[in-house]
Order: C-alpha cells, then sequence, then structure tokens
C-alpha cells in the first residue's frame, strides 16, 4: 500500500460519483508553517482533475486518495479488519461497509474434515451438509397483505 504520492503521480479520488474520478498530483502542501498546531507530518495534496472546460483543483489528504481506479480509498484499506467495529459509526456519517460473513457451506465442509480423516471421507456426509446449509437459506415468502374485511350493505327500510 502507497503511503505518500509524490507530484505528477496519478491517484483516483471519490467526487461523489458511482466511480472513482482520476487526476494528478500538483503540488504537496503542509500546514505546519501557519502555527496553528497543525501537525507537521500531515501533507495534503492538491489533485488536478481534467474535464472539457477547466481543470478542477481538489485538496485532499492521504486518506481519501486511492492508487488504483478500482479503489478502495486508503482510510478503507487501512480500516480493514476492524471495520466491523467501526461500521456502526460509518454508518452515522452516512458510509456503508458490507459486512462479510463466512460461508455456513466453507465451515460445515471444514468441521466435516476436522471430523474424520482424509481415508474416511464420506460423500454422503459432505452431500448431506450442502443440503443442510441450501435448506437453511431457504425462507418463506413474506405474506404482508390482509384479507380485507367484506363490504356490508344496509338495506334501506321503507316508509
Amino acid at each position: 500500500m502507497k503511503t505518500e504520492y509524490k507530484i505528477k503521480d496519478t491517484v483516483w479520488i471519490a467526487m461523489g460519483e458511482r466511480k472513482l474520478v482520476d487526476g494528478r498530483v500538483v503540488e504537496i502542501i503542509d500546514l505546519a508553517h501557519l502555527n496553528e498546531g497543525h501537525d507537521p507530518n500531515r501533507e495534503l495534496y492538491v489533485i488536478e482533475i481534467k474535464t472539457g472546460i477547466d481543470d478542477i483543483y481538489e485538496v485532499r489528504s492521504w486518506e481519501q486518495i486511492s492508487s488504483d481506479a478500482k479503489g478502495p480509498l486508503n482510510l478503507f484499506k487501512k480500516i480493514g479488519p476492524t471495520a466491523s467495529k467501526n461500521n456502526r459509526y460509518l454508518k452515522k456519517v452516512g458510509m456503508h461497509i458490507p459486512n462479510v460473513e463466512p460461508n455456513a457451506l466453507e465451515e460445515l465442509v471444514k468441521e466435516i474434515n476436522d471430523e474424520l480423516s482424509d481415508d474416511e471421507i464420506d460423500p454422503a456426509i459432505i452431500h448431506a451438509a450442502i443440503e443442510k446449509s441450501q435448506q437453511d437459506n431457504v425462507y418463506q415468502p413474506l405474506d404482508l397483505k390482509s384479507d380485507k374485511p367484506k363490504r356490508r350493505y344496509f338495506k334501506k327500510k321503507k316508509a
């Protein structure tokens, strides 16, 4: 994982579109000279984005840049295995990281392999485990419609 960029490096950033937008680093700045308590090790990158009309310049930190077009941003690469812990906070700020859970079928096969030695593996047991995992993933459809009560017809009394 690239931890710093140089001038003229091609980078990709998120600008609210579906795909990351490519740009080029044109300047690297730090704000330590302002004497306002900024971290001298934190660099900001000025990124030039070519458009058909005028160039756009964006200022981003290392966390908001990706080194390849498919992503993810460096912030998410850095989070890595602790993403499930931080998922609640990220949802609050509007970012959603899909929670990847282990496959039940793979775990069943691992359990079977641990219990049996290599020469005792029975194909019937493996097929039974596959069928069980498939049945565990079948859900009944939701029936949200309720029957409407029948309309009552009132007879008018003759006067």
